[in-house]
């Protein structure tokens, strides 16, 4: 018997399901197509096509606008349903392995790739889902569209890392994926807050609804239907939200702690910082990360007490650490030979373009330069807070686009300039590439040049269309032209 309400119909149906898509392109014969509404499309336009295809079954959340060739179901909760249909449809992967969900404003994707390099470094074969890639056993499966996949396809993935015999999956869990149900089944074994900042604004509305979508992520953890056996909140005890999830959630799950300010189960000290690594000790246990500034200590420190609780030893722990290179687009630095500092960021709020500047200025002998923009159709309540921000930290700014899909960049450059109007350090150059070159250029011996929004993307999208763009790509290429080398 069937926990889906859409299988059973198709089931009554007499109806054989060889696949479930929400993309009318992917139908192949025997497809349910689930015809949803999205923020720049409606699935209902494409039903016609998606049955044309060989879909056998259509679900939407509206009545159909003809009568319809085939098994019509509409939904009173599409999320839910879908959610449902792909937990069942896919085997219930996610219920035989160890499931780590990582959430907060940021660190997630960090915090992931510094517990998939300490469980891989201890032995266990690793699926990860995450911003930048969704991976098995460190071999990237495809690029993420979403940081948490929308629940067809995250429990495809899930299906393929059981196939392959992972015994552990650590994954970003996203505010919108908790809100909209694309975990729904995934019964967590170990769950992690980083911290909460402004952001999503746009989504949540408020910052009260934002961080009650963090904490489904908890309420799932201690639900009594999780049959997780050992189930572990590990909680940023420095973030006033992570001690109010502590307070939240005492004796209803084991909670363990961590943090750099105040009493915490793993607290870093001794922290010694360097352009090119980061040292720190825990309990008197010297640590080495390769990855720069005090915000990482607490992403190293988050993935070490989820190691720890979940068994692995300390030495394995503190080798897994170390021996991560680096996290695509986290203050990645960009070296052919020049005498001044590149880095590629994903800062994209103004309290992570601070944090930004405060990871460098330790180091600062020359000036610093920043090139940051918007994206578009995003909350637009942080764009004057971060143009403030670049040009408070920085001694010179280069505002430029991000990914101004479907919105009128002059609208984008307009906010962000209101929180610019008292300054004159900064110009406006809406080529991305044309302003990447002109910081670099502008640079001279120690300078240091911060690329910041777009981190790991490896496009920019357009209006409704992506084009390849790469921060990196565009950074080296012009240095070696400059032939440092």
């Amino acid at each position: 018997m069937t926990d889906s309400i859409v299988l059973e119909k198709a089931r009554l149906g007499g109806l054989k399901i060889t696949g479930l898509t929400f993309r009318s392109q992917d139908v192949r014969s025997g497809f349910i197509f689930f015809a949803l509404k999205g923020a720049n499309t409606d699935g209902n336009r494409y039903i016609s096509d998606a049955i044309k295809r060989g879909a056998v079954m259509v679900v939407s959340s509206v009545a159909p606008a003809e009568p319809c060739p085939v098994l019509y179901y509409q939904s009173q909760d599409i999320d839910r349903d879908m959610a449902d249909a792909a937990y069942e449809f896919y085997g219930r992967p996610s219920d035989g392995m160890r499931m780590i969900g990582i959430t907060g404003t940021k660190g997630k994707t960090s915090i992931a790739y510094l517990i998939e390099s300490v469980l891989s470094g201890a032995g266990e074969k690793v699926g990860a889902l995450g911003t930048v890639s969704y991976r098995i056993a460190g071999r990237k499966v495809c690029a993420a569209p979403n940081t948490t996949p929308a629940a067809l396809p995250l429990f495809e993935l899930l299906a393929q890392m059981k196939k392959q015999e992972c015994s552990s999956v650590v994954m970003e869990v996203s505010s919108h994926s908790l809100e909209l149900q694309r975990v729904r089944h995934i019964w967590y074994d170990t769950a992690v807050f980083t911290n909460l900042q402004r952001d999503h604004l746009d989504f949540h509305h408020t910052f009260e609804n934002y961080f009650l979508a963090k904490q489904k992520l908890f309420e799932n953890l201690a639900d009594p239907s999780n049959p997780k056996p050992n189930r572990i909140a590990v909680i940023n005890v420095d973030d006033p939200y992570g001690r109010r999830l502590a307070q939240s959630f005492e004796g209803r799950v084991k909670i363990v702690t961590f943090g750099l300010e105040n009493e915490a189960d793993f607290k870093a000290e001794n922290i010694r910082e360097f352009l090119t690594h980061t040292e720190f000790t825990v309990g008197g246990v010297k640590a080495a990360i390769n990855l720069l500034g005090r915000h990482n200590v607490y992403n190293a420190l988050a993935a070490w007490a989820a190691c720890a609780a979940n068994g692995v030893p300390q030495k394995d722990i503190v080798r897994g650490l170390a021996s991560l290179n680096g996290v695509p687009g986290r203050m990645e630095r960009v070296d052919e030979g020049q005498n001044f500092f590149t880095f590629v960021d994903f800062a994209y709020t103004d309290e992570s373009l601070q944090r930004a500047f405060k990871t460098v200025e330790p180091f600062k002998k020359g000036r610093v330069f920043v090139v940051f923009g918007c994206g578009g159709q995003r909350d637009r309540t942080k764009r004057p807070l971060m143009g403030r921000t670049a040009c408070l930290n920085a001694d010179r700014v280069f505002l430029t686009n991000d990914n101004p899909r479907c919105e009128d960049p002059n609208q984008i450059f307009s906010d962000i300039l209101a929180g610019m109007k008292e300054f004159s350090n900064y110009e406006t150059v809406p080529d991305r590439a044309e302003a990447i070159k002109r910081a670099l250029a502008a640079a001279k011996e120690n300078d240091i040049v911060i690329v910041a929004g777009k981190g790991h993307e490896d496009y920019q999208i357009i209006g409704t269309e992506k084009h390849h763009f790469s921060d990196q790509e565009t950074v080296r290429a012009f240095l070696r032209e400059k032939k440092y080398v």
